[in-house]
């Protein structure tokens, strides 16, 4: 498996030590939105917040794994959102978007965040042990049961902005940090909030005749009458890893939607240009977005870890590497190609770590 060996170097020895290197801010401090294609952070943008919760993730994993001991980097991050974007106004919740010197952009409550809040704090407390972050994610829970439940099932998208369509990706989200909470804590009351999940997934997102995932809705979960056409193979890939983990979590017998949504995304999710997934088709078979990302192509690699076999996951690093990671500064990425494989890509968001991240550790294990 030389193309996976290769990968999984690549994101032990150059990635890791790289970003935590470069995408820490020394003068304000916080996590970088994105590097320049030269490796420098980019200053003056705006940073979501949760793509700093991804990047303490990412280091919390990191030095759990063994990779990197770098734990600290994961605590700073998460205690200084702490202090900016955890209820600044007085409101419970953490805030959208924040000044790299730490003010609040936007102050509303979007749903997506919270998810990566739960998701790095309980990652950040198995690293460090620190039950402050275990609190943490206890009290984002808490905050998104009494304040963003919907009805209907599932949460509302946000607290002061627009709540249509409804999306799974962000329910998604909350499904693997449910789990990631879970395998931390054996909090068996964790449980029925994740099997939830899997009901809105069954019911709702999944589409089982036509073996695809549907991604818009309207509030009573009926696909939305103008974006429900579209959907988005590097998703399918998440939802194959996702529903392997939740069998493995829950000791109950995997189901055919993971590997028909793998095989789903191998038949009809690729692009025969290039050979990587499309970002966006229309449930037809069309092609909306021809352009390929980086993350859905390290989702493609744990997908195929879990869902394929040893060729499938070689070929989904070969591709990764020849593609996204080889043309670029060693330890980042080409983020964005066009559907006839030209660069398109301005910056490397920090976020894409998460991914990368993610796909190594299955990597790993399969190796």
């Amino acid at each position: 498996m030389e193309h996976a060996r290769r990968f999984a170097d690549w994101g032990r020895t150059r990635a890791l030590p790289f970003w935590a290197e470069r995408g820490w801010d020394t003068r304000h401090g916080g996590f970088y939105e994105t590097l320049d294609m030269s490796g420098e952070g980019v200053t003056g943008d705006i940073r979501r917040v949760r793509a700093q919760a991804r990047q303490a993730y990412v280091f919390a994993r990191a030095a759990h794994e063994g990779w990197l001991d770098r734990a600290d980097l994961a605590e700073a991050g998460l205690d200084r959102l702490a202090r900016i974007a955890w209820s600044p106004e007085g409101a419970p919740g953490w805030v959208h978007l924040v000044h790299d010197d730490g003010r609040v952009a936007d102050g509303r409550r979007d749903f997506y965040d919270q998810t990566f809040l739960i998701l790095a704090s309980a990652w950040t407390w198995r690293a460090t042990g620190a039950e402050r972050f275990r609190d943490m994610a206890y009290a984002t829970l808490d905050f998104i049961d009494a304040h963003m439940a919907a009805e209907h099932g599932g949460y509302r998208e946000a607290i002061g902005a627009a709540e249509l369509p409804r999306r799974q990706n962000p329910h998604m989200h909350l499904f693997e940090a449910l789990m990631s909470l879970y395998e931390l804590t054996g909090d068996e009351a964790l449980i029925a909030r994740i099997d939830a999940i899997k009901t809105l997934f069954d019911r709702h997102f999944y589409d089982a005749g036509t073996g695809l995932l549907r991604e818009f809705f309207a509030p009573d979960w009926q696909v939305h009458a103008e974006r429900g056409d579209i959907v988005e193979p590097g998703h399918w890939c998440e939802w194959t890893w996702l529903l392997a983990e939740y069998a493995r979590l829950t000791d109950r017998p995997g189901e055919a939607a993971g590997p028909a949504l793998y095989a789903s995304a191998m038949a009809r999710g690729r692009n025969p240009r290039t050979g990587l997934l499309y970002a966006a088709m229309t449930r037809e078979g069309g092609v909306a977005d021809a352009r390929s990302r980086t993350w859905m192509q390290t989702e493609w690699v744990r997908a195929a870890a879990v869902a394929g076999s040893a060729d499938d996951v070689e070929t989904a690093c070969r591709a990764l590497n020849a593609h996204h990671l080889d043309p670029a500064i060693s330890g980042g990425w080409i983020d964005t190609l066009s559907g006839e494989g030209e660069n398109l890509a301005s910056g490397m968001p920090a976020s894409t770590l998460y991914h990368l991240v993610g796909s190594l550790a299955e990597v790993e294990r399969c190796l």
